[in-house]
Order: C-alpha cells, then structure tokens, then sequence
C-alpha cells in the first residue's frame, strides 16, 4: 500500500509541471519494484495559506509523506525513499531554477492491525487489463492477431 501525498507551496504550480511530477512519482515508485501497482496512490496538495522561513515571499517547498505498508525491511524503505527521492530531486531542479526551495520526503509504515481496506477493484481491474494487453501481444507476436 504505497500512499504518496505531496504537499506544495501555494503557486509553485505556475514554476513546475506538478502533473508530470506526480506521473513521475508513479513509475518510480513502480520501478522500485517494492510497490504494488495497484496499491500505489499519489496525491497533491496546494497549499492555500503558507508563510515559510522569513516572510519575505518568493520560496516554494513540496513535502512528500509516504504511507507503506508493513512488511518491508528498514534497507528496502531505506532504498524507496532514496530512490523517489532522486527522481524528483532530477525532475525538479532545472524547472525552479534560482527559485528558493525545499524538497522534503517522510517515509511512514502503516501497521496494519489499524488498517482497514477490504472494498478494493482496482487490482482486479489492473489484473484484467494487464492479462488483456498479454493476450493481444502473443496473438499479434504468433500472427493470429484477429483481422476485422
């Protein structure tokens, strides 16, 4: 259950491609190959009132919390987070240029005796379109795709 929340200051929306950073978010949390795709949510936030360091204006920050749930050792969270981490580091740092800014990520483990989520399609949906796309590439890779 990897749960991705960011959080982000108020316009840093009008200096960064914050859609595409939630798509890169997505496929690095699947690239990790610790995440199962079907539980992966990622989220943002804009902050409607933020006052941050000084006052003076002009900075930006984007807070990253990450939900996982148990089971993963204290090294493969440690590498999660690393790798996210990095990837939005890279995907953000030529967009804000000179821009004063803060990236932040918190990794948090969810334990699962307070966790409830029994009413779930999505996995099935995932397994259903996934075993589709399978079925397409061997037919058209055997030759016996359908012609219409």
């Amino acid at each position: 259950m990897p749960h991705l929340s960011f959080e982000f200051s108020n316009g840093l929306s009008q200096l960064a491609n914050l859609p595409g950073l939630a798509e890169t978010m997505r496929t690095t949390l699947v690239a990790t190959g610790k995440c199962p795709i079907g539980g992966i949510r990622v989220r943002g936030f804009e902050a409607d009132i933020d006052a941050i360091g000084d006052g003076a204006g002009g900075y930006h920050f984007l807070d990253m919390i990450l939900r996982l749930g148990q089971g993963r050792d204290e090294a493969t969270r440690e590498a999660i987070a690393d790798t996210l981490y990095s990837a939005v580091e890279d995907a953000l740092r030529p967009q804000m240029g000179d821009t004063p800014f803060i990236l932040s990520l918190e990794v948090q483990e969810i334990e699962t005796r307070f966790s409830r989520k029994g009413w779930s399609t999505i996995h099935a949906a995932i397994r259903e379109r996934t075993d589709n796309d399978e079925e397409t590439r061997s037919r058209a890779a055997s030759g016996s795709a359908s012609r219409s």
